[in-house]
């Protein structure tokens, strides 16, 4: 990476790092899934913060320095929440960025991740079901996972609510672990 490099991301995870700095995990196009630091970004003054938000695909500026990414600026292209949203979006959303978080490695590029991400986003801002699901089967293949026939079975014959719990049961196989975010709306 060029020490300065200014591209598109998805927001997908955060976390607090000092008093008023923040641990961003972006998605991108080129870059693939990186780690960043935006220092400074909880003050009261910092136009990042609303940027910052999960679910976000935003405009960041991003300068590498001892082998660290550090986030200078963040504008916000498409927001996640710019309606209202129900918690089952609320929901969907959580998901799709815990998958993405935990199957993807840090600095780790896949054809096509970053515009299916782009896809399923927009699905849950539409409520497009159909459109939801195809994009997270063709997410499992570009993650370069084989594709359970039993996915594709349910899907085809439009059982969408057996298609998603085949495919949450097929991540956390990968994964090895239950997913955190199906249990944060039960």
């Amino acid at each position: 990476m060029s020490p300065y490099v200014s591209t598109t991301a998805i927001v997908i995870n955060k976390s607090k790092s000092k008093e008023a700095d923040i641990f961003v995990t972006l998605l991108t196009p080129q870059l693939g899934k990186i780690t960043a630091l935006a220092k400074g970004a909880q003050s009261i003054k910092s136009s990042r913060l609303s940027a910052l938000q999960l679910g976000n695909i935003v405009k960041v500026c991003l300068y590498q320095k001892n082998n660290f990414n550090w986030l200078s600026q963040a504008r916000t292209l498409t927001p996640f929440m710019q309606t209202p949203k129900n918690l089952v979006q609320v929901g969907l959303l959580f998901y799709l960025l815990e998958i993405i978080n935990r199957s993807l490695a840090e600095n780790q590029t896949l054809d096509n991740v970053y515009p299916i991400c782009q896809n399923i986003i927009t699905a849950i801002n539409k409520n497009q079901t159909s459109v939801y699901l195809k994009n997270e089967i063709a997410l499992i293949s570009s993650l370069g996972f084989g594709l359970p026939a039993e996915i594709n079975q349910a899907f085809a014959q439009k059982n969408y609510r057996q298609t998603q719990q085949y495919i949450q049961k097929f991540f956390e196989s990968i994964i090895e672990q239950p997913l955190e975010s199906p249990k944060l709306f039960r």
